[in-house]
Formats: structure tokens, sequence, C-alpha cells
């Protein structure tokens, strides 16, 4: 006997038919759960948002049906800052204040240097405004051609907490989340 004889023979050899059958139940339960999360985190995002307006609540505990607390659900602040939407009106400005300056380039339209409109980008988020101030004058300019506005949605995450995951997996492995997962696979059927 040889060694692969040996090997062949410790190892049962897997069905290609139950391989197969596993590759098409995970392919299946993988896009629905990928359809579900998506619209849970839409759900929540909404419903914490109103929470935050409402009461100031800006996260949840989320607890197994035992009454056990395995995660927190938070909100995370979006961010805003300066954003140029009307970069030939922003170049004109740039030129016009700074007419000395080498910090524009003429092409068919006059952009700013990218160093520089970085410069002003960062002065202006600073200032949470779509202002800069000339150093050499002092003078506060109204920079046209930028916005204040949010660059990052706000958004929420899941912070698990110590054994949470594992008692989650206890949970579904005993049929404790039975309902939540029924309604998961039940997908577009159940929907109807």
């Amino acid at each position: 006997m040889t060694a692969a004889d040996t090997t062949t023979a410790e190892q049962p050899i897997e069905s290609l038919r139950d391989l197969a059958q596993q590759a098409a139940v995970l392919k299946l339960l993988a896009e629905r759960v990928a359809a579900a999360q998506k619209d849970v985190r839409k759900r929540i995002q909404i419903a914490l948002d109103a929470a935050a307006e409402r009461d100031g609540v800006e996260r949840i505990t989320a607890e197994l049906p035992t009454g056990e607390a395995v995660a927190t659900i938070g909100l995370r602040k979006g961010e805003t800052g300066p954003v140029v939407v009307d970069e030939e009106a922003l170049a004109r400005w740039v030129r016009a204040t700074w007419p000395d300056e080498q910090w524009t380039e003429t092409r068919i339209v006059r952009t700013v240097k990218p160093w520089k409109l970085a410069e002003l980008l960062g002065e202006m988020e600073a200032a949470g405004a779509a202002k800069v101030a000339d150093k050499a004058t002092g003078e506060i300019h109204e920079v046209p051609g930028v916005v204040i506005k949010a660059t990052r949605a706000r958004t929420h995450g899941i912070t698990w907490r110590k054994g949470g995951k594992e008692a989650t997996a206890a949970a579904w492995r005993t049929g404790a989340l039975a309902g939540q997962l029924a309604a998961i696979t039940a997908g577009e059927e159940g929907a109807a």
C-alpha cells in the first residue's frame, strides 16, 4: 500500500453532488443575507437618525431573544468640508486675487495648481466656510466656486461585546433566531 492509498483510506472522498448542493445553498444564502443586510442597514440608519434628532439617542444595544446583550450599534458622525463645484470660477478668483503668483495654469480653462488647491481647501475646511484670509493683507475673501457640504454621510457601526459573536452563533445553532433567519432565507418569495 502506498502513501497515497493510506491517505485516501483515512479521508473519505466527498461526494461531488453533496459539494454542488452545498455550493448552491451557500450562494443563495449569501445573496439573501447581502440583500437583507443592505435593507436593515438602510432602515436602522433612518431609525437611528430619527432617534438622535428626537431624543438624542445615538446608540442601541443588540440583544438576543434571551435578553443577552451581544453588540452595540452606534452612529458615526458624517463629515463636511469644502468642495469645488466650479473650478473655472475658483481659478479666475485665485488669479485675480494673487496676480503675481503662479498658482494657476492656463489651458483651455484656467485651473488652480493641485498643491495650491489643497492648501486653500485646507484653510476653508479649518474655517468651516468657503473663505480664506490673504496672508499679506489679512483680508478675508469669499471664495467662488467652492461650497461647504457633506463629504461623507453619517453612518453607523456595530461593536461586538466580548462573547457576543459566540452567543449569537449559539442562538443561531439552537434555533433561538429561527424567526429572523426564516425571514432572511424567505427572500423575494416571503415578501410577496
